[in-house]
């Protein structure tokens, strides 16, 4: 299995970063930079760097609420469309929170937006929701979406996909990530039956966090 780790960051990052790590989950903040900024981004960063573009908010909620079509939506599905060209993202990841429920409504109109989120061939797209989803529903309706269920890396069962996409999020009482709870999350990935798996890490020390599970996997620790 190949396991790339990264951090949730604003901005792309900069050498020190790439010089350890091969990939990293951006969540540009309003204003939206424009693309031809993202394309900057892009060209400073090595040959074969992977980046996931996090969708703003903006991209999947406007005033009426989230995922209601209207010209909004479509300001943000036109940005996410010129944002992941520009940024050449491996991957799209829409992150959902509590505001859209498991109701059959909800389902719908995720239905409905994801069909409008523009494919290409070379991305994938993520969707990790927040809120009451279980691990097994978001699988479920993730395959129903023709997407990729995000998970927790650290309290979730590995879904069954050959390339898979985690998170780490450093929230309440926990704070950061130890040594053992990443060799125990790197375990359970090996056991797992993806060739891929993504991880993106979000805490305080993302960076080392990200470095030293990167380094178990590829048995420099």
């Amino acid at each position: 299995m190949q396991l790339l780790a990264g951090a949730l960051m604003e901005r792309p990052p900069g050498p020190k970063y790439t010089a350890e790590l091969r990939f990293a989950e951006l969540a540009p903040q309003s204003p939206l930079p424009k693309p031809g900024t993202l394309a900057k981004w892009r060209q400073r960063l090595p040959d074969g760097f992977e980046l996931a573009l996090r969708l703003p908010d903006a991209c999947w909620r406007s005033s009426a609420g989230p995922l209601r079509p209207g010209d909004e939506l479509d300001g943000g599905l036109s940005w996410l469309s010129e944002a992941a060209d520009a940024l050449q993202a491996s991957m799209v990841v829409v992150a959902t929170d509590a505001t859209v429920t498991t109701g059959a409504r909800d389902r719908e109109r995720l239905r409905e937006y994801f069909a409008r989120i523009p494919r290409a061939e070379d991305r994938l797209i993520v969707w990790r929701p927040g809120g009451l989803w279980e691990p097994e529903t978001v699988q479920t309706m993730a395959s129903t979406l023709s997407v990729i269920g995000g998970f927790d890396a650290a309290d979730d069962p590995v879904p069954s996909s050959d390339v898979v996409y985690g998170s780490l999020l450093a929230e309440g009482l926990r704070r950061s990530f130890s040594h053992a709870q990443l060799l125990d999350v790197l375990d359970k990935l090996q056991s797992s039956g993806a060739s891929r798996a993504f991880v993106t890490i979000e805490s305080g020390q993302s960076f080392r966090e990200a470095r030293l599970l990167q380094a178990l996997s590829e048995g420099r620790e």
